[in-house]
């Protein structure tokens, strides 16, 4: 096999090739895989009826040669026996979950209420400050965890934590918490003074303890719902949906490869091709799973899952599994001749792949694209849209060559990305609808958002390679400013990578963006002009995460923290948890979701252009308080995997539509 892949980043290429290069070593490895696969899967039930004899996977070499075509079908059966029946549990599975975390939220939003109002008195009254009032009801919050009722898995789902493809809600902490000294509460007299607080008319008097502790259960239990939701949607649905839908496609196209070669005297070469496909997907295959088992602890995985990488590897799998499925298929073609016997069957992309997917918790069917441009109005309008960038980066360089004062040049470079950001979603028909959250207003009225005062931080889901204009648009509309209590829109401090506007003409060694300036000076531009944070592609996040909370105290944030935009519709990664171990427990989180968008210019293919008009929800959820939902800053409490898995719970709920669809 002369094949070989060429990734989107180093590790991933050096990796996948390492496991190519040695045949033997990756058959074992893939046969090994599939096995435990295939364990797991009846555990999860997906084999009911069937005789364990036939649960076995197939080798692909044993001492009487290569896998022949009883071990193929086998394979195929096997596999088909997960692709149907992963939507079927995920869409069940994901259901119970939603149900349990929305029926939640409306308590914990209640108990941050509370919590601002009997802090607000506790100052007031002179007995301690925030700091002492924020570490008392750590106190309590820590002996909650430590004390909380775990979920508890089927046999399937502890299978599978087993596995180490999947976890239980709160485990981790829980463990940590349990070894924690705590403070004896009756060691400080102010536990037991009286608080008044009135929420949506109903006004309770309680002890500070039964106050402070009635708000750290409500917050642990919805962040072990929002935990579960994450979870299991990581795991059904990035792992088990996704992972059977290529594998279906590689064992269908190893099957029929077998197949047509007694039948086909011609297109060896084209044969070859398919064999070296279905050999590079096989280590793909490997790459992914391995990449499911990391410990998502850790704040450096050791290879995938936080980042670009894991979403570079989904990308290249759909990519390969539509050539693979064209060129079977143009076998397939020739080998089915007019008159012949047994015509074999062409192979089916999975709906999954071609993004026509059924079931629960898909895109909602009112937003997304509405229309496909020919070739020539699509470059029409990306030159179009050139030209407009191009004068926005005129624009910007003669204010970064401007003497203006900071506040004043943040706020003139902060409206030139609203100014183009307007500009690209009229040029491409892109309609933003705002729709912020019912809950909302409550909350922001009782943290004072309105004073400007607030560590606010908006944390955006990453959907699509629009979500920068669209952000823009967004945090500068008259609706977020309302809900808000802003007067006009303020200048944020985003994070983000160096190399964004990488893409563009390049000469020599010298890269011009469309913007019109080189690469590097555009990055220059973002730390200078703009007063952004930016980080290398490859590396972590702990010197400029603390970069970003530093400017917190004057300005507003944002950050993607799934770190890269998806390859597929409905994929959501993990948040990176290790930025919230930086952030100060004052902050005030902002989740925002832009539903439609991904449709509108997806990342998959690599290199695609085809921007569509089309429709996209802004949803802004309800503020969540640092406060009451991070983890304390204790020993490897500080690691903040369960408050991320929370916020990818809203980021899910948010976006997605939890109804069948059609």
């Amino acid at each position: 096999m002369d094949r070989r892949y060429s990734g989107s980043t180093p590790l991933l290429e050096q990796y996948i090739n390492e496991l190519i290069d040695d045949s033997d070593q990756m058959l074992a490895t893939y046969d090994r895989m599939a096995q435990e696969i295939v364990e797991l899967g009846r555990l999860e039930g997906y084999f009911e009826g069937w005789d364990t004899g036939a649960l076995r996977w197939p080798q692909s070499r044993t001492e009487a040669g290569p896998i022949d075509l009883e071990g193929l079908q086998a394979r195929v059966r096997l596999v088909d026996a997960f692709y149907q029946g992963v939507p079927r549990l995920r869409d069940g599975r994901l259901t119970e979950a939603y149900e349990q975390f929305s029926r939640l939220a409306t308590a914990y939003q209640k108990g941050n209420r509370i919590y601002l109002q009997v802090k607000a008195q506790f100052t007031a009254r002179g007995v301690g400050t925030e700091q002492d009032f924020l570490q008392l009801y750590q106190t309590l919050y820590v002996e909650a965890l430590a004390k909380g009722d775990l979920f508890a898995p089927d046999v399937g789902e502890a299978a599978l934590a087993q596995a180490r493809v999947s976890r239980v809600p709160l485990s981790h902490a829980q463990a940590v918490a349990e070894a924690l000294s705590t403070v004896a509460l009756g060691d400080d007299r102010r536990w037991e003074d009286l608080y008044s607080c009135t929420v949506d008319g109903v006004t309770t008097e309680a002890s500070l303890r039964d106050l402070l502790r009635d708000v750290a259960q409500r917050t642990l239990d919805h962040i072990a719902a929002g935990e579960l939701l994450a979870t299991r949607y990581n795991t059904y649905n990035n792992l088990g949906w996704f992972g059977s839908s290529v594998w279906k496609v590689v064992v269908g196209a190893e099957l029929l490869l077998y197949r047509l070669a007694a039948r086909l005297n011609g297109d060896a070469g084209e044969q070859e091709a398919v064999r070296s496909d279905i050999w590079l997907a096989q280590g793909m295959l490997i790459a992914f799973f391995q990449a499911h088992r990391e410990d998502p602890v850790r704040l450096k995985p050791e290879r995938y899952w936080y980042g670009q990488d894991y979403s570079y590897l989904t990308r290249d799998m759909i990519d390969l599994g539509v050539r693979l499925v064209g060129r079977v298929n143009r076998l397939v073609r020739d080998a089915n001749r007019p008159g012949g016997e047994d015509e074999l069957k062409a192979l089916v992309l999975p709906p999954l792949l071609a993004g026509e997917a059924r079931g629960r918790f898909l895109e909602y069917p009112q937003v997304g694209r509405r229309a496909e441009r020919s070739p020539w109005q699509r470059a029409f309008r990306l030159g179009r849209w050139a030209l407009a960038s191009w004068k926005t980066g005129r624009r910007r360089v003669r204010l970064a060559r401007s003497t203006l004062e900071e506040d004043r040049r943040l706020e003139r470079a902060w409206q030139e990305w609203v100014r183009w950001a307007g500009a690209t979603l009229r040029i491409f028909d892109i309609q933003v609808k705002i729709r912020i959250d019912p809950q909302f207003l409550p909350v922001a009225r009782a943290l004072g958002l309105d004073s400007g005062k607030r560590k606010v931080l908006f944390l955006p889901a990453h959907q699509s390679l629009l979500d920068h204009p669209i952000m823009y648009h967004v945090l500068g509309s008259s609706e977020l400013m309302a809900a808000m209590g802003w007067e006009k829109p303020r200048p944020c401090v985003l994070l983000g990578r160096t190399g964004l506007s990488r893409a563009g003409v390049r000469i020599g060694s010298w890269n011009l963006t469309m913007f019109g300036v080189s690469s590097e000076t555009f990055d220059w531009m973002l730390e200078e002009l703009d007063g952004y944070v930016t980080r290398e592609r490859v590396g972590g996040t702990g010197s400029t995460a603390m970069r970003v909370v530093a400017a917190l105290g004057k300005r507003p944030g944002i950050i993607y923290p799934m770190g890269t935009t998806p390859a597929f519709d409905i994929q959501l990664f993990p948040l990176q948890h290790g930025m919230f171990a930086q952030l100060p427990h004052d902050v005030v989180i902002v989740p925002i979701v832009f539903r439609g968008a991904h449709s509108l210019w997806p990342k998959c293919p690599r290199g695609n252009l085809n921007i569509s008009p089309g429709v996209v929800e802004a949803v802004v959820a309800p503020p969540m308080l640092g406060e009451t939902t991070l983890l304390p800053k204790r020993r490897r409490l500080r690691i903040q995997l369960e408050a991320a898995n929370l916020f990818q719970a809203v980021h899910i709920s948010t976006l997605l539509n939890p109804e069948p669809s059609g």
